[in-house]
């Protein structure tokens, strides 16, 4: 082999070698700039996460009542903490859904619901107007009520069959409070003031049949408020 040739095969060997030092540059350099795209991301989830924690003021909505007025009040994030700021907090939030019921009509929020600030709150209500003015007035003049059907306590021996024979026989209570009732959802029932005295009526009559009821209310109607997108 000529000297020429010896020449000519060293830099095609050189040349390979080059070729795939330069591909393991790529790659290295991709996975570079992958591990630091994703400590960013980290950082930058991190971050978002930590300002929510943080203790801060933010404005809570308990409700909407009528005339689209917004039932809020400012809750300190730190108060969450704390048991007896808790209790009152959510003692607050009941007060405003129940006093707005007894001027009519409310639709109540879930507590801990919040913005921001008062601007946020505006410009979600603004944005939500239409819903929540049918929502108002789907509500207006009914309230929540609870009967929940108490079994009793099984019988021992010769008696237990003859307990759930007197029990079958029994009416059906849901079935006729659904009767007097607008709506239903489990135990809970959104009766309209028109049919108060009515639902109470066939509260007794199942009663007088029968069945042991545990009955609360009337409260704003928390299992029946639709909220807005």
């Amino acid at each position: 082999m000529s000297g020429d040739d010896s020449i000519a095969r060293a830099l095609r060997d050189r040349q390979l070698d080059v070729t795939e030092l330069v591909r393991q540059a790529e790659a290295e350099a991709r996975a570079e700039v992958l591990a630091t795209m994703r400590e960013r991301f980290v950082a930058e989830l991190l971050r978002r996460v930590q300002h929510e924690l943080e203790p801060g003021t933010v404005v809570a909505l308990a409700g909407i009542g009528d005339g689209l007025r917004p039932l809020a009040f400012e809750l300190d994030r730190a108060a969450l903490d704390d048991e007896t700021q808790l209790e009152q907090l959510v003692r607050r939030h009941n007060d405003l859904l129940t006093a707005a019921l007894a001027d009519g009509v409310v639709v109540p929020f879930r507590f801990g619901t919040t913005f921001a600030d008062q601007g946020a709150l505006d410009a979600w209500l603004e944005r939500h107007r239409f819903p929540l003015e049918l929502e108002l007035e789907r509500l207006r003049g009914k309230a929540e009520w609870n009967v929940e059907a108490i079994a009793p306590e099984r019988p021992a021996g010769e008696r237990y069959l003859e307990e759930r024979l007197a029990t079958a026989v029994l009416p059906d209570a849901r079935a006729r409070l659904v009767e007097v009732a607008e709506e239903r959802t489990g135990d809970a029932y959104l009766v309209a003031n028109d049919n108060q005295g009515a639902f109470a009526d066939a509260i007794a009559e199942l009663e007088t049949a029968g069945h042991e009821l545990r009955v609360t209310g009337p409260w704003p109607p928390y299992s029946f408020a639709r909220m807005p997108g």
